[in-house]
């Protein structure tokens, strides 16, 4: 199968979630699928699924989509935030407006810049009583971490996941970036991309939650990863629903 530049279209960022555990990841999270229409059904996405896709509507009114990914903030699991950053297109960093910057923020900080990967600053729980947004900002400025109106030119958006503040501004930032990144991808290409999760399942067999860059997958193709390789029964998106 050839690929031509002409075969080229936008595809939805993929956006990981990183920072300090109990700074406001899985709370971000919630709320996005929680308000989004794609995720709409009771129960669709559970806690175990690391990768779902949301739709935004942009300023002039178009429908985009964002596919994100979590990583999870805790001191044990240093290799699934790398991970997390090895595929993701833009990560988010994540820092509580109330505790400022903590071991694992620094480490999501050196796993962004190990990777080279652009983002953006959310700062979290603005709601709460003891915020303090400009100690926060002054805080990644000893990072060298330098934010809008702090001597740089990283996007730093205050939000709230209790009453919704600050989140359609992140959104709506994190699609400027991705537009001036320019992340394209050729539909009538072999699929290629990442595996973010596998298991096996006592009826289905071996089941993957896949991050597919570029190309298509269909039912009945061969999925390689290294030296494993397994043939493609069932496709569904992050709800359920079936694709092919």
């Amino acid at each position: 199968m050839t690929t031509s530049q002409n075969n080229f279209i936008e595809r939805p960022p993929v956006i990981a979630i990183m920072g300090h555990v109990d700074h406001g990841k899985s709370s971000l999270l919630d709320y996005i699928r929680k308000s989004n229409i794609v995720a709409g059904e009771s129960g669709g996405i559970t806690q175990h699924i690391s990768a779902y896709e949301v739709e935004h509507t942009d300023p002039s009114g178009a429908m985009k989509k964002i596919t994100f990914i979590d990583t999870p903030g805790h001191a044990a699991f240093p290799h699934m935030r790398q991970r997390g950053a090895t595929i993701a297109d833009i990560a988010i960093l994540i820092v509580s407006g109330e505790e400022g910057v903590k071991t694992q923020t620094i480490e999501a900080i050196n796993t962004i810049r190990t990777n080279n990967v652009p983002f953006v600053v959310a700062i979290t729980k603005i709601d709460r009583p003891n915020v303090n947004i400009d100690q926060v900002k002054a805080q990644l400025m000893e990072q060298e971490i330098f934010v809008e109106g702090y001597g740089g030119d990283v996007p730093c958006i205050p939000i709230s996941a209790v009453t919704g503040a600050g989140i359609p501004d992140l959104l709506e930032t994190l699609l400027l970036l991705a537009e001036f990144e320019q992340f394209t991808g050729d539909p009538t290409a072999l699929a290629t991309g990442y595996i973010v999760e596998a298991n096996m399942d006592q009826k289905r067999g071996i089941s993957a939650t896949m991050i597919i860059k570029n190309g298509t997958l269909q039912s009945g193709q061969f999925i390689v990863v290294d030296t494993a390789m397994t043939t493609t029964r069932i496709i569904e998106d992050f709800i359920g629903n079936p694709l092919a």
